[in-house]
């Protein structure tokens, strides 16, 4: 049999090199054809949003916008990328020669990482030539699903929690480097401690938790548990120690003796941890013998496939853990792992002339217009509603939509990931009551503006005289 031969990649993670040409066949052959038809000079605006809100969800937090915006300005495609193209026959000569200065040059409005918002709110607005928009679709939406599916995740168990402190996920059982990376960082600004270290290195962040933890395999390299311990706390004596690798009692005896044996030395165990049994019951029993022996500031932290759903249902029962440390559930978010975005034509200026657009098919409605998402406050500061208008319309709402690129260029000051934090935070404050529940999906107004709803009507009634 004849041995097959290939060229293996540099690396199987796609790299910035790669990034433009994540598009289907159909978005270089409509923008082929909008060259080709004389149109590449109209300006176009585009809004990208989420169209449903998923199970037991009540609202979704933006995350994604530094990596769109790196995306939108490193988009560049080389002398190999347009040979590709054109021995696929996927693109014409003119439009080669359209990819070889293709640069963004329009402009990106959008919700600041952080800001919580609801299904049908524009999180993206571009405007700029039409062919610069549609060209970079599956980008423009991958950097904000990808993101905001763990944003809108994670902070659910934070909420959950009551301010206890949540942990987690890390890179474990994450299904893939990027995915673990993404929602690792979706977690810190979420407010989620993280004990990942190359997140820490990338983002130059503080640290956040705890950072020595016996697990079973450690526990088990020794001859005894207390061994164990001992080891571990001589160089570490902040340590969290698992107390359930073998007999929980018997653990949890070892841990109080070590503990007190540190205390001898002017030292201080950090905690205890659970991951096993009705961790209810067992937190409960752990709290009581670590007060009996004068062992009041050793925490406890529970694991064991942990999402906001089973922590609030401990919470209701009383549980004596002082963190929750949460992986599998939510770095795979097991419950609702998707989100339909969609990325919409609102409005084409060619000169002089407006052009609104809309998809009109029940249920997968879009709204015309170059369109501003304006928030509503109550007089205690808490959100009352979103209207859906067109910019520059005055409502007295806050507009969440922010200039990021003005004709091609940065125009934002992005935040560190702490400032995200504290952003996340303040709007987890403003949230009503109802909409902290995780159990379950309650309402929220948003309504749509007089403006809009009249464009909306016209192009209902253009549409039907045109097919009368």
């Amino acid at each position: 049999m004849k041995k097959l031969h290939r060229k293996s990649p540099n690396s199987h993670l796609f790299t910035e090199e790669d990034f433009h040409l994540c598009e289907l066949t159909q978005t270089f052959s409509v923008s082929n054809i909008w060259l080709e038809k004389g149109m590449q000079n109209q300006i176009a605006t585009y809004d990208l949003m989420i169209r449903d809100m998923p199970k037991n969800r009540s609202f979704f937090v933006a995350s994604g916008l530094e990596e769109l915006v790196s995306h939108v300005l490193k988009n560049r495609y080389s002398k190999e990328d347009i040979r590709y193209l054109q021995k696929l026959k996927v693109i014409t000569p003119k439009f080669a020669a359209y990819l070889k200065k293709f640069k963004f040059s329009g402009d990106i409005w959008a919700m600041p990482e952080g800001t919580i918002f609801f299904p049908g709110e524009p999180i993206v607005r571009i405007t700029g030539p039409i062919i610069e928009g549609n060209i970079m679709t599956i980008l423009l939406i991958n950097s904000i699903v990808s993101n905001t599916i763990f944003t809108s995740k994670v902070i659910r168990p934070l909420i959950a929690a009551q301010g206890r402190l949540v942990i987690g996920p890390g890179m474990l059982r994450a299904q893939s480097f990027e995915s673990g990376m993404k929602a690792s960082r979706a977690s810190y600004i979420c407010g989620l401690a993280q004990n990942l270290m190359a997140l820490h290195r990338k983002y130059n962040l503080r640290q956040s938790a705890p950072m020595a933890y016996s697990y079973h395999a450690f526990m088990k390299s020794f001859d005894g548990e207390i061994e164990a311990m001992r080891a571990m706390t001589n160089i570490f004596p902040a340590a969290y120690f698992m107390v359930d690798t073998y007999d929980f009692d018997e653990g949890l005896k070892n841990a109080i003796k070590v503990a007190k044996e540190l205390e001898m030395r002017g030292k201080r165990l950090a905690g205890i941890t659970i991951d096993s049994g009705d961790l209810v019951a067992l937190s409960k029993k752990v709290r009581r013998e670590l007060n009996r022996h004068g062992l009041q500031y050793v925490k406890i932290s529970v694991a064991s496939n942990l999402d906001e759903y089973k922590i609030a249902k401990m919470m209701k029962q009383g549980i004596a853990a002082d963190s929750f440390l949460c992986q599998t559930e939510m770095i795979t978010v097991t419950d609702e792992p998707k989100l339909e975005a969609i990325f919409k034509l609102a409005e084409i200026r060619d000169g002089k002339t407006i052009k609104h657009m809309a998809k009109l098919t029940p249920g997968k409605l879009s709204l015309p217009g170059r369109k501003q998402v304006y928030r509503i406050y109550d007089k205690k500061g808490k959100f009352k509603k979103d209207i859906i208008g067109l910019e520059n319309e005055k409502n007295g709402g806050v507009p969440l939509l922010l200039p990021i690129i003005q004709k091609g260029k940065v125009a934002y000051k992005f935040p560190t990931l702490d400032e995200i934090a504290l952003h996340v935070k303040n709007q987890i404050q403003k949230l009503p009551e109802n909409l902290l529940d995780v159990t379950k999906t309650n309402p929220y107004e948003v309504g749509i503006s007089r403006n809009v709803l009249k464009i909306l009507d016209d192009l209902r009634k253009k549409h039907q005289s045109h097919n009368g």
